[in-house]
């Protein structure tokens, strides 16, 4: 059976709309690791929202009542965090290396995965930005990082109280740079350039698009094929995720 989390995640990661759901979605995330302490009433006192409205939540997923949805989440976490021990202890990081088509060369690429790990590490929060397919093969990445008690959420453009600060790492992921284009209006007031940017991208040009200034950037090669960007993008998550569980929880 698929994990609540990560069906919440889906649900969130294509919201259209700023409402009670894409709300408590985002709290349950924020708050993932401390679910155990929140009964009904104080879940419902922590996050403002009515008992029909987190009801309506519920329902959406199939589950009747808070208590419910709660054990539920609770019992995932518990599997999930047996599976990532159970997958992780033994991988090699070099095997998926191997397979990445970046700029970098091996050692570089070491190297990078490493800060960027150091830097999810120290850093409170982790802001996805990219188009529906590209972004969804990072569910994995997230499901993880948030089992393991960081928050990690989808920049939506509809989100007007969405705000980047310095302990946020971005990953924006753009092949072409269309979507930096599309969005860069709307993210430099929301003060996008106080956070940590990791692009990611087969057009480097966009590393110094509009005085946003990518701090990191992993040029993946190619021309714009989106179906191997696709992949790239897939296996990037996978090492960060791979390598960040090995460094900090082995």
């Amino acid at each position: 059976m698929e994990l609540m989390i990560s069906r919440i995640l889906k649900y969130l990661n294509g919201c259209l709309d700023d409402d009670h759901m894409y709300r408590i979605g985002n709290f349950v995330i924020q708050h993932y690791t401390e679910m155990e302490k929140y009964d009904l009433n104080g879940f419902l006192s922590a996050s403002n929202f009515s008992e029909s409205e987190l009801l309506d939540f519920c329902r959406h997923f199939g589950i009747h009542s808070y208590d419910e949805f709660k054990g539920r989440l609770l019992a995932d976490h518990q599997s999930r965090l047996e599976q990532i021990h159970a997958r992780m202890l033994n991988l090699d990081c070099n095997q998926f290396i191997e397979h990445l088509d970046t700029s970098y060369d091996k050692e570089e690429l070491n190297q990078l995965i490493d800060e960027l790990c150091d830097l999810i590490f120290k850093k409170k929060r982790i802001v996805i930005i990219g188009a529906l397919y590209p972004s969804s093969v990072a569910v994995d990445f997230q499901t993880d990082l948030i089992s393991l008690g960081k928050e990690v959420v989808e920049y939506h453009s509809f989100d007007t109280k969405f705000e980047f600060g310095d302990d946020d790492v971005v990953f924006f992921i753009t092949a072409t740079g269309r979507l930096m284009e599309q969005n860069v209006k709307k993210l430099k007031p929301q003060n996008i350039c106080e956070a940590y940017l990791v692009l990611i991208t087969q057009n480097i040009k966009y590393r110094q698009y509009e005085n946003i200034c990518a701090d990191y950037a992993i040029e993946v090669l190619g021309k714009f094929d989106g179906i191997q960007f696709n992949y790239q993008i897939m296996m990037i998550f996978d090492l960060l995720r791979i390598r960040y569980y090995q460094k900090y929880y082995r």
